[in-house]
This record gives C-alpha cells, structure tokens and sequence, in this order.
C-alpha cells in the first residue's frame, strides 16, 4: 500500500523551490490569514479547507478546516470534555479508515489505534485545545503503515477551527516546526465583523459576533462612540444608556425600554466574556441611527442622525 498521509492520497506532485522563501495564504471564505513556508505545496482548496503537501517529504500534509458552528467564538465558551469528543469522534478508527478507503477507492483499508493524547496550548496568542493520535493503517491485513496525526482545534468568529498536520512515522520526515511557526503567525481578523460609525471604524476590545443570524456588539465601545453614557447595574443585569434617549436592556431578555416604554428584540442581550453584547441593528435603531451591512467587505456601517 502507498503510503498516504492522513485523509488524501497524493499520486505524483511535482513542484520548483526556493529555499528560505515563505508563501502568504488569505482567505475571506475561510476567515483566516497565514504565512507558510515555501516548502509546502497547496494540493486542494475547497468551500471550507485549504490543503498542502511538503514538496520533498510527500507523507506529511497540513489541513486547515473551518466549520460553521453556532455560538462558536471562544475555545473555553465549552469545556475540555467537549474537544475530546469532538476529536476522538472525527478522528476515530472507524472515521479515518472511512477516510482513507474513499481516498484510495477501496474498502479493505483498517485502523489500529497506538496511543492518543491532548492538552490547550497557546500559540500565537490562539488558545488551542491539541490533540495527537498514533495509528496503524493497513489494507486487507497487509502492508501496515504507522501514522501520527497532531490535531489543533480552536473556536473563531462562529467558526470551529481545525489545523491538521499529518506524517507516517519516519522521524526523519519531520517539520512540525514549520506547523506552529503557521499558527504563530494565523490571524483570524479575515472573519470578523467590523464597525463602521460615521466613516470611522471602531476596534472593540472583543469581536462582534453573529448569533442565530443577527450581529451581536459589545455594546459599549459602539454607544459611548453615539455619544451615549453608559452605566451597569449588577443587581438586575441591566445595561443603560443615556443620551439623545434613554435606553435600558436586561440580560436574557428580549423586552427592552427606550424612554421608560418597551419594545422587542430579535435576539436578547448576552454576556460574553464580562461584555455585555446587544444586537446592533434594533439598538442603533433605536438610537435613531441608519446601519447597513456589506456581505463582501463583512462590514456593518453605522450613519447617526446628525449627518
């Protein structure tokens, strides 16, 4: 049996190299942005992953996959149980061998588990949850093959993220270094939305966020911007806001007051990392202000009514 690195098979791939060179990868349909080395040759880049293939050691390949998933913006918004699940369920005997047989259109291709193992690690400034799988492949009994898959999952902009990096045993076609010198330089900025008020954007300390189909804001960098004072009261879990009017919103709840008188929301305030997020359209509505959103540039703006 060929020897095939984890989820593809690569029959012949011929390519020129530099040495010391690095490639740059941006992708707005996948969010994300990378600087990998030169030695790495894409193969493949679909809807939701971008693939490669070391040019002179073909049994290692890096996989990057992003899979929309609600509520997806932190890696510890779901405990530790969580990522284990999830990847001792993807990445189970039963998946890769499915895997590997559609690869090489077969059926006789079985996997033996050696040794897993998993722990979060920080890269980049990235919180990652990091899991590694030692296993045996072999087709119809024969030809056994020792792979190692290191597996590094992370949650971005309602996205799960997963980069893959896959190689047979050999220690000696080994360049795990230049996997996290990938992930030291990821930025996930590709895939979040921006704020746009009056021709100014504005950088809140946390990314906005889309839930159930509606932009989410940490509310106060946009309304102090609006011109509004905002206040907090623990008790009640109520954010105010006092300017052109006033306005008063409740954790959890899709009844909100604008000048003591209610009205509904689509979706309720949240806390998310000790901010209070609101959705942005029925509150800047509510402020009298105009927001437009651009699908291509991921963009909400955001007119007050004083221009």
């Amino acid at each position: 049996m060929k020897k095939v690195f984890a989820l593809i098979t690569v029959l012949c791939l011929v390519f020129s190299m530099t040495a010391g060179y690095a490639q740059t990868y941006t992708s707005k349909e996948l969010g994300i942005a990378f600087i990998l080395s030169d030695d790495w040759g894409m193969i493949d880049e679909v809807e939701n992953a971008v693939l490669y293939q070391h040019k002179w050691s073909s049994n290692e390949g890096i996989r990057v996959t992003a899979t929309v998933a609600d509520g997806a913006y932190d890696v510890d918004l779901v405990g530790e149980d969580f990522w284990k699940d999830l990847c001792m369920n993807w990445y189970s005997d039963e998946s890769i061998a499915s895997r590997l047989n559609e690869a090489n259109n077969t059926y006789g291709v079985r996997v033996k588990s050696e040794s897993t193992q998993s722990r979060y690690e920080t890269i980049g400034g990235t919180k990652y949850y990091r899991f590694e799988k030692a296993y045996t492949a072999s087709a119809y009994g024969f030809y056994d093959e020792g792979f190692y898959d290191t597996i590094f999952m992370t949650a971005k902009n309602g996205k799960i993220y997963e980069i893959e990096y896959s190689r047979d045993d050999d220690l000696n076609q080994n360049h795990f270094a230049d996997v996290t010198a990938m992930l030291a330089s990821m930025s996930y900025a590709e895939g979040e939305v921006k704020i746009v008020i009056d021709g100014e954007r504005i950088m809140p300390d946390t990314a906005p966020m889309i839930v159930t189909g509606r932009t989410l804001v940490p509310i106060r960098a946009v309304a102090e911007k609006m011109g509004y004072n905002v206040g907090w009261n623990d008790a009640t879990q109520t954010v105010t806001m006092i300017g052109k009017h006033d306005l008063a919103f409740t954790i959890d709840s899709q009844t909100a007051m604008k000048n003591f008188e209610q009205f509904t929301l689509d979706v309720p305030a949240i806390l998310f990392n000790s901010r209070t997020y609101l959705p942005l359209r029925a509150v800047t509505e509510a402020m009298d202000a105009q927001v437009q959103w651009s699908e291509e540039e991921n963009t909400v703006y955001i007119t007050t009514s004083r221009y």
